[in-house]
């Protein structure tokens, strides 16, 4: 499964959760103790808020140690707001699309696990959907 983490508080730098700490996120995603998966290298990503009223977003599909890029804007971001996610993939191929937080908008969300038969259930979901979101749809 994968794994994740959110902070609202007082501003901190990313990496005081993301990378510095001795269980980190990203040291959780490379040698998890208690999980069905020791690693969580299928993809990462972070969303979080400043100025602005949309989130910054940044994700990709190399597992969370190996991308230097991470380390290095996660020392740079404060930030009173921000999701954290490794990701393992169980269903969904390993593509940008797939990796979480999402964001839409305003607003960031993530969430961990699968829906059970989503195929069966994606059609009728998709024709819920109005065609200005239906448009916007990855993954």
């Amino acid at each position: 499964m994968c794994r994740w983490a959110a902070y609202c508080g007082e501003p901190l730098f990313l990496e005081d959760i993301v990378s510095s700490p001795a269980h980190s996120l990203i040291a959780q995603s490379h040698s998890a103790t208690e999980a069905r998966t020791a690693t969580n290298g299928d993809g990462f990503g972070i969303a979080w808020y400043g100025e602005r009223e949309t989130p910054g977003l940044y994700r990709d599909i190399l597992p969370a140690w190996s991308d230097c890029n991470l380390k290095s804007i996660a020392g740079q971001i404060r930030s009173p707001l921000f999701l954290a996610h490794v990701r393992a993939a169980t269903s969904g191929g390993t593509r940008r699309d797939n990796c979480h937080p999402f964001v839409h908008g305003r607003w960031s969300f993530m969430h961990n696990g699968q829906i059970e038969n989503f195929e069966r259930l994606r059609r009728p979901l998709e024709n819920m959907l109005p065609d200005h979101l239906y448009a916007g749809r990855k993954g």
